[in-house]
Parts: structure tokens; sequence; C-alpha cells
């Protein structure tokens, strides 16, 4: 019978494993770093520690009075956290996933022959087996899959498991995300995954995997390697340590397990021998799927760690009821034909686009076979419907609008409806021409006929606001001061603005931010796209500390005073033959406090469009003080601007003379706009 030691050497092992990890780059798991802070933060986490050693204990004794042979199954829901479509992986990536961990699992993956003669004797058939669920908590349909917007896919911890879960006890919970950000990890390292430990009464936020798409399965985002980073976290899971846990002191728990060191990079490594205290003196299992090896090294599990995953199994103070034949059923893995209501759900790989151009639609909706399925896509501004019955339809949009979309199925169980308002925005393909310049002074409410606004998930987007203006009553904010995490970002895109006359084109806008502290690291940014919104180009990036000129305003939602408002020119590059540009203001959240924009220009450089007319005339020119512009017509408005393209003066045109009146020294451009094909520009030097 094997012996099992008692829980104290494991405590320590911990933090010792713990330490070693800060040197690397690439972290393969966190697993160790968030039990560390468990540990900080809650007084009985050690007590829950030895508590569930000792139930395994209990019952790896019991377990080995008589033979088992049992596959045990496990429900698996994976919560697909997203910040972009980048992030919201495909199913067949998912499956490939399970199939992976599986074939590793059963100890039928295409690499067993790796394993060195010496360990052989020891490798292990897990016998656990896991599927994807095919019912919900509730009894519906389920593909096993939630999809979930959240900027906290930039930074992910035990955050997300706040925003989205089911019943632990009932399914495996896997969270994948786009980065991982830990307590007690080394500044710049990587993590790649990590597990919860199993405790009894272990609660939903605290339990589960947390994994990198591009560290899941082989193909789609993590193409390329076959990827064992769910399988070495599903060890944890089943409360394996990692093998060189404690160093040479046997940390793991496992007599199978050669003693290690420190944890095994790379692959060229299968002579390495870094503990000398066993007996006999084995070489480095490298090969264990719980080390840190590459994942092209790893192939085995052993028949220690296989008793302890099993014994975690067995027992339902543990992972039990997970396995369960009552559970099985419920979750609609037990093999037999599963009844339930379907759910809808579906995506679009676009949602700005401009007239003529297609949406790929996807359906991700979760049932057994269905009676009806039906999208409508309603244009808003007319009510015009369009009806599909086809699951996946790429759809080209002709006219311009903004469509709310709705999915409805159903089957002999049930029926299911995913509505979308306002989800495609469709702007005309050439552009919408702006005379004399396009301007925006955010007195709309957004969005509308110019703004689209972006919103990465969080619930919180650019709105209008009258709580402060650069002019008018209105300007944009965005409620920056409560959003949850940073890296996130919210966007505001204006156009397509027709731009083929422009020989030179300028942005110019007001801002206001305020820092909460002087490590916030918010930025703006203002991109440019030529063809409506499929790539875009940064022309400017403006820190947090030029963003703003207010002082730090730590606890309370900054309102910016009449002083606070700054400028900011953007001259934009890459354009000369472009028909149309987008602009698109994108916020990264760093901490800081609100942001807000208003009074947004983007026209033609001063000095480079052509200034002359004979149907105009200015005189005197230049001149000391005023002067009298002469009109081909008693109608239109004038505009006057400076050399930065600001509009200083605006007058509507009732006669066909008009007197300007004394402006400071400069050099000026006099517009006349009589309708939008006939534009007139005058230079006006102004003495001092």
């Amino acid at each position: 019978m094997l012996r099992f030691p008692v829980i104290f050497p494991v405590l320590s092992a911990f933090f010792l494993g713990f330490s070693g990890l800060h040197a690397q780059t690439i972290q393969r798991c966190g697993a160790d770093e968030q039990l560390a802070w468990e540990m900080q933060n809650n007084p009985r986490r050690a007590a829950l520690l030895a508590e569930t050693e000792a139930i395994m204990e209990a019952q790896m004794t019991q377990d080995a009075s008589g033979a088992e042979s049992v596959v045990h199954i496990i429900p698996v829901v994976f919560h697909v956290m997203w910040y972009d479509q980048s992030d919201n992986i495909s199913e067949a990536q998912l499956q490939d996933a399970i199939d992976i961990l599986n074939e590793d699992m059963r100890r039928m993956n295409p690499d067993t022959g790796l394993l060195r003669a010496i360990f052989k004797p020891v490798a292990a058939d897990m016998e656990v087996e896991f599927r994807i669920a095919k019912k919900d908590p509730n009894g519906r349909c389920t593909n096993g899959v939630t999809r979930t917007q959240t900027n906290l896919s930039l930074a992910a911890n035990n955050n997300v498991k706040s925003l989205i879960g089911w019943d632990n006890t009932k399914y495996l919970n896997i969270w994948v995300v786009r980065q991982i950000n830990l307590s007690g990890t080394s500044p710049g390292s990587i993590t790649l995954g990590y597990s919860a430990f199993p405790y009894n009464g272990i609660p939903l936020t605290q339990d589960g995997i947390v994994i990198r798409h591009d560290n899941l399965g082989s193909i789609g985002t993590s193409a390329g390697t076959r990827h064992r980073t769910l399988t070495h976290e599903v060890g944890h899971y089943l409360n394996l340590y990692h093998t060189f846990q404690g160093g040479c002191s046997q940390g793991d728990n496992c007599y199978d397990t050669p003693p290690v060191s420190s944890s095994s990079n790379g692959c060229n490594n299968s002579t390495q021998n870094t503990c000398s205290n066993d007996n006999p003196d084995l070489p480095d299992m490298v090969e264990n799927y719980m080390d840190y090896s590459d994942d092209n090294c790893m192939n085995t599990f052993t028949q220690n760690q296989k008793s302890r995953a099993k014994s975690v199994l067995n027992s339902l103070n543990l992972r039990g009821n997970l396995c369960t034949s009552g559970n099985l059923a419920f979750t609609g893995v037990d093999g037999n034909p599963v009844n339930c209501a379907p759910v809808a759900d579906f995506t679009v790989d676009r949602t700005l686009l401009c007239t003529g151009e297609q949406v790929q639609f996807t359906d991700l909706s979760a049932y057994q076979t269905l009676t009806s399925f039906h999208y409508t896509i309603a244009d808003q501004n007319n009510g015009n419907q369009q009806h599909i019955i086809t699951a996946n339809p790429l759809l080209t949009f002709n006219a311009p609008g903004v469509y709310d979309v709705k999915l409805e199925i159903q089957n002999a169980a049930g029926n299911s409806m995913k509505q979308y308002g306002q989800l495609i925005t469709v702007r005309p393909a050439g552009g919408t021409t702006y005379s004399p310049f396009f301007s925006a002074t955010m007195e709309d409410a957004l969005p509308n006929g110019i703004w689209t606004v972006e919103n990465n998930g969080d619930n919180i987007q650019w709105v209008r606001t009258s709580a402060a203006a650069k002019s008018g009553t209105h300007s944009y904010v965005l409620d920056n001061f409560n959003v949850a995490g940073t890296g996130g970002g919210d966007a505001l895109i204006a156009g397509p603005i027709a731009v083929s006359n422009m020989t030179a084109k300028q942005l110019r806008f007001s801002h206001a931010f305020a820092r909460k502290t002087s490590s916030d690291n918010d930025q703006l940014k203002i991109f440019t796209s030529t063809d409506c919104g499929q790539t875009w180009a940064l022309q400017r990036l403006i820190p947090a500390f030029q963003l703003g000129s207010a002082t730090y305003f730590p606890n309370t939602l900054y309102v910016p005073n009449a002083s606070d408002w700054k400028e900011t020119t953007v001259t934009f590059t890459g354009m000369n033959n472009a028909a149309s540009v987008m602009i698109k203001f994108e916020f990264i959240s760093g901490g800081g406090n609100n942001v807000y924009l208003d009074d947004v220009t983007f026209s033609t450089t001063v000095g480079e469009e052509e200034l002359s007319s004979q149907q105009l005339i200015l005189a005197p020119n230049p001149s000391a003080g005023g002067s009298t512009l002469s009109l081909p017509s008693a109608n239109g408005q004038v505009y006057v601007l400076d050399a930065l393209g600001r509009t200083v003066l605006s007058r509507s045109v009732t006669e066909r003379q008009l007197q300007l009146p004394a402006l400071p020294a400069g050099l000026y451009l006099v517009r006349w706009v009589a309708s939008p094909s006939e534009v007139k520009t005058l230079r006006w030097v102004v003495k001092g």
C-alpha cells in the first residue's frame, strides 16, 4: 500500500515553487501564485488545503482496497471572454482542445512512444474523459459555450468569474481570455493559464480554470502547436502539483515522479537530473504534464498521479458530484438523446460598413432538431425588413441605415429569440460631402447620422452630456472613472467623409481629461480608414500627461471647467488617393478619470487649396482693420477660418455685401458656401 505524506511539507513547497518562477518571461502556469495569494488573503486557506489532503488520503486508502476501472466523465462549459472578434474563438477550436485533453488523459496521444523506457512502467491511463455540456443549468440546450464581451479579457484573473459561471458542482468552468494578470507574478511575465485546487465547499468565483485562447488546442488562434496548457491545468483542477513542487524534497506527493529541483524548460533535456536524493536515482521526468517542458516534450501522467486524481473524483466532498450519473444526465453528457428547448445566438463579422459591402452571419445557437430558423433584419430608417432562413448567410447591404437584427428558432421542446438593436450601421460608400468642411459640435445624442459608438462590452461607452462643453451646451464623455481594469478601448467613429477634392486633410478637436494619479497611462488614439472601416491607420497617440491639463481627481467624477479644455490638431498622412475617410477616436483606459470630446472639425489644410475667384471681391485686402466682402448673390453662408483651420466667424448671407470686422493680424480664409456644389474661397491678410 502506498504511503501518503502529511500536508505540512506541501504548504512550504508551494511557496518554494512560487518564488522560483519570477525570473521567467513565459510563465506556463499561475496556479502557485494564485494559491499563494489565497493563503495570504484567507486565514482558513491553509487549513482547507490540509483538509483536502486528508480527504484524499482517506479516499485513496479506500480505493486501494478494491480494483477500479471506471472512466470518470466530467461535463465542461467554456466561457469565451472576448474583447474584440479576434478573441471570440470558434467552437471548432474549443472542441479541438477537448479532443487533445481527452487523448492526453486516456494516454491515446500520438506521442506516447516518446516516453523514455525507464518511465513506461509508471505511465497511466487516467481514465478521465471530458465532455462539453449539452444542457445548461436551466435545462435548455447548450453547445457548452457562453460568450461575453468584456475588457477584463485583457487582464483576466478571478475577476471574470463574477461575470458569468455555471454551478461548479455540476460543470468544470473554463474561462477563455486574451491575457492573464495575477498578483505575485513577475512584471512583464506571460501567464498561459491557471487552475483552482479543490477543497470542500469551494465557491464558483474561486473555482475552475482560466486560460489564454492562444494556448488552447491546436487550431484557430492556437494553431501551430499541440498545446498542453489545458492538460496541465486540469491536473491542478484534480489536485496534482507541479513535479518540481518543493524542489528535491518531493513536494508533489507522488512517489513515482522523480524529484526535480526546479521547473524544466525547453525539450532537449533527456539526461537532466537535478536531484540525486531519490533511490533509485532517476533523471527528471521532463515528459510529465505537470512540469514546464515544451508542449511537444510532454506526454504522460503517472500511476500515483492517477490515484490522486481518482480520489478527488471519488469524493463527494471534492469533485465527486461532477461524475454522478444524475449529473451526467442533468448536463446532457450521459450519452442518451437530449430533449431540450433551443437557445438562439449569433454573431456578425462587421457592425460598421459602407453600402455595397457584405456581413457574414454565424449561427451560435444551441439546439437539437429545429422546426424553424428565422432572421429578421429591420432598417430603423424606414422600417423595411429582410427575412433570412439560412443559418450562416453572407448578406450585402445596399442602403444606408441602422439595422436591428433578430434571430428566432424553435423545436419541439420550445423556442428562443436573440435580438440586437442598432447592430449594423451602413454608411454611404462614397462618403458624405460637408460644406465648407466637416464640423461636429456634439449637440446630438449618440449614435447619430455622423457618429457610431463602439463599446468594449463593459456597458460604459461614449455618451452625450450637458455637464460640460467647450462650446454650445453639450459634449461627449466617457465615464472612465468607473471603468473596471485597464486596457479596454471605447471608440467614436465619424464618417465616411468625402475627401476626393481635398489636397491635405487636417483634424482639429477639443478635449478635457484628468488623471487620478501620476501613474495613470490612459491614451487617446486617432485612426483613419479609407476602406470603410476594414483597416485602420494610426495617425496620432496622445498619452495621459498630454491629454488633459486638470490637476489630479482621484476620488470624484471629473467635470472640466472652461480653462481645462485643450485643442489638438492632426494632419493626416497616407490618404492622397482616398475618396473618403472614416475617423476614429479610441480611448484606452489606464486608470484615469473621465474624458471629454467637443468641437471636431476636419478640413483642407490652410494654404493648400485653390483660393482665387473672379466672383468674390474682398477690399481692402490686405487690411489694417475690417474689410467688405462683395458676393455674386445674396444667399448661402460665409465662414472665416484662421491659419489653423479654425472657424473664427460665421455669417448667414442676406445681402450681396457683407462687412467683416477687424480681426487679429494674420492670414485668413474667407469661404462663401452658396450650395454643396458651389464653394468659393479667398485669402484675407490682416495687418497688425
